[in-house]
This record gives structure tokens, sequence and C-alpha cells, in this order.
């Protein structure tokens, strides 16, 4: 809340818990994928596993068209059970995804894709191809948010005092920029705190390079649990962002026009990746996804009316994000890069890769299926490059690459 100007940390009071009821909070995200909603309902009785929270009903729009005639009763049905860093336990959060009926999913969960294409790996349907080791997919996501004003412009934004095209804030402490970064850094902080009290895999935060622009990591988490525990952290960094009074956006872009970008990058890798010799089969990986139709995989990245993602990636104002029609790969270095190998995965010879551009407001689920559909299947390959689907190989020893 405001006082006298300065911005007041508001906490929930503990209260003791004197009975046996537990509070259940659902959370699910709207037609966005990126904003979200919550229930709280009463049980008798703390919940050991998800599976012993009961399904609720609510509403939401059944596409992102949030037109009202999509606006429909729907079930709420819980897939991850958290700690409730807010009430403590034994009370938890649920994240719950969005079915029309109770055997047909709803238009925006994408969260049954992706469990469908994590499937696919173990026994594609299409070719028969089971490999001889699991894949074991594991996915990371870098997710960058921004603290802003009511105008959704970045809550430290001074163009008159600095030069944003040369400024480094990346990692600062203490910098002249600095207005109320000590707030930011705080909340930054306490959402760290907050997740990992949930029990969601977040595993680090940075200070990021533009004004009053933040990122948290998420992961490694296996297959489809990359989008529950991202969903459920970017729950409670709103909840956080109330409590402070502050405003944080996940747009890719908060002000259209304006050279303020913000990104999810998604890791990615299979067990062969990860095992020595690895480096060879992310060089496959990335040969798959340079000869690839890049639109549709984008489309997927980036579902969102505005699409603010292809502003981003067609702006040529900054050099640190890649670029909508061009495939860059260029080992370490970040200027302009699709594809980037970190510099220590390079340094073991194994490990992940980083397609650099999903958005900030990127819907997990899908993102983690369609880069799975890029560059393991070979479904958006470009004609000519056929012989690329040849899902063999990953039955190979590096040695044969």
């Amino acid at each position: 809340m405001e006082t006298n100007g300065k911005l007041q940390f508001v906490s929930m009071p503990d209260i003791p818990n004197s009975s046996k009821r537990v509070i259940l909070e659902y959370v699910f995200a709207n037609h966005t994928n990126y904003q979200f909603w919550s229930r709280v309902k009463v049980v008798d009785r703390e919940p050991k596993t998800v599976n012993d929270c009961p399904a609720w009903d609510s509403y939401m729009w059944n596409s992102v068209y949030q037109k009202d005639s999509e606006f429909i009763p729907m079930l709420t049905k819980p897939v991850a059970m958290f700690e409730n860093p807010f009430l403590k336990s034994p009370h938890k959060l649920v994240l719950c995804d969005m079915w029309k009926t109770n055997d047909e999913p709803a238009g925006i969960n994408t969260r049954v894709q992706c469990l469908e294409t994590m499937e696919r790996l173990k026994n594609d349907p299409k070719t028969g191809f089971r490999p001889k080791v699991p894949h074991d997919p594991w996915f990371g996501i870098e997710q960058e948010y921004i603290v802003t004003r009511s105008d959704n412009f970045p809550a430290s934004y001074e163009p008159k005092d600095n030069d944003y095209s040369t400024l480094i804030l990346y990692c600062s402490m203490g910098h002249v920029h600095d207005r109320n970064v000590a707030l930011e850094r705080d909340l930054s902080m306490k959402h760290l705190q907050a997740c990992i009290y949930a029990g969601v895999n977040a595993c680090g935060c940075i200070r990021e390079n533009g004004p009053s622009q933040w990122e948290y990591q998420v992961g490694p988490c296996p297959g489809v649990e990359i989008g529950d525990h991202l969903q459920m952290s970017r729950y409670i960094l709103l909840r956080l962002g109330e409590q402070y009074g502050l405003r944080v956006t996940l747009k890719s872009v908060p002000v259209r026009g304006e050279a303020f970008f913000s990104s999810g990058h998604l890791n990615f890798s299979v067990r062969k990746m990860r095992e020595e010799g690895g480096i060879k089969f992310i060089h496959h990986a990335i040969n798959l996804l340079a000869k690839s139709d890049p639109i549709p995989l984008l489309k997927i990245y980036d579902q969102t009316l505005d699409q603010g993602n292809t502003e981003r990636l067609t702006n040529t104002s900054g050099r640190w994000h890649p670029k909508q029609d061009e495939f860059v790969f260029a080992g370490d270095r970040k200027d302009f890069t699709t594809i980037r190998i970190p510099p220590l995965v390079e340094a073991e010879g194994r490990g992940y890769l980083e397609d650099r551009r999903p958005p900030s407001s990127v819907d997990p689920y899908a993102a983690a299926a369609g880069l799975v559909r890029a560059c393991i299947f070979g479904d958006f390959l470009r004609p000519g490059n056929e012989q690329l689907k040849d899902l063999s190989v990953w039955d190979k020893d590096p040695s044969e690459l």
C-alpha cells in the first residue's frame, strides 16, 4: 500500500491452525495462460497427494479470443499440489487445468497436448519408434518480468538521466540508476524463498539488464512438470506483487513501440544430450531447428492476441534478443543468437541447449511440446530435409554421429 509516498510491504499475519481443516487455494490460468485466477475451498483433512483434491466447477473463456459466447461453465481439475507460502502448511496451493466436461479438455488446455507429446517420446505412434534408452526430457525456463508504473513503463525508467542503449544493469548492485531497486530486490528474493517453501523447483534469480527488470529460473523439470512449476511460480510472484503494492508484468512488450522486452528462454535436453559425448546430440537437435520453418514454432511460443513477441524479435534497437527471420547459432554468445549452448555445456561436452525465442508470456506446456516436436521429431522441417526425421539416431553411440 502507499504510505507517505513510500511503498510498504503488507504481509498476512500467521494465524494458528487449531483445527484439522485445511485451506486449499485453487490456482488456474485464464485464457492467456500467463494471467491467473484463484478460488478457495476448505476441506476437513490435509490432502496427501493432488489426487485427494476434488475437482471443482468454475467459468472460463474457451479460447484466447475472450468472446462472451465462449465464457462457459467448466471444471477445474487439480494437476499439482504445493505448500502454501502465504498461509503456511498444512494449507495448500492446488494448480488446476480447465476442462469443458469431465472427458473433454477446454480449448485453452495445452497441458493435455503436452502430455501427449511427452508420451510420444516413449513410443511414437507415427513411426512406431521406441527408444532403447528412455529420452527422459528435462526443461528449464528463464522467466523475465518487469516491475511497472501505472502507465506500464518500468518503475525506474528515467530516459532523461540515462542512456539505456549503453547502460549495463545486469546483476549490478548499488547502481546510480537505482530508485526503488531495494524493494524490487526484496520482492525477487522473497519470491525465491516462497517458491522453495512451496516446493516449486526454482533454482535462482538475478537482476536483468532492463530498468526494473528481473529474472528467475525454474528447472530442470521432467516433461510436463515444467509447466506446473512455472505456472505456480508465476502465481506466487503475482500474489507477492499484490502484497508489496507493486505492479508486475509478464508481457514480453509492456509498452508497444518501446524497447522494453522480456523473454522466457527455454532450456531443453534429453538423456543422450546429458551423457558423455552428448554435445553431438545437442548439435543434431540444433541442426533440425536450423532447417525447420520457424513460423509454426514461433506461433506455439506466442499464442497471445497482441503478438508482442513478434515486435520483440523484429525490433533492432538492441542486440540481446534473437531475430524473427534469421536462425543464428553462435555458440555461447548472446548477440542476436537464436539457439545458444551455454559455456559450461560446451566445456563439458554435454548438457542442454537454450532456445532464446520464447517470450516472457510463453505458455510453458505448449512451448515444451513444440520444442520436442521440432528438434526430436522434425515436425516443422522444410522440404528436402526429411532424412533428419530418422529417429534411430537417438539409439546411436556419440562416436557414430
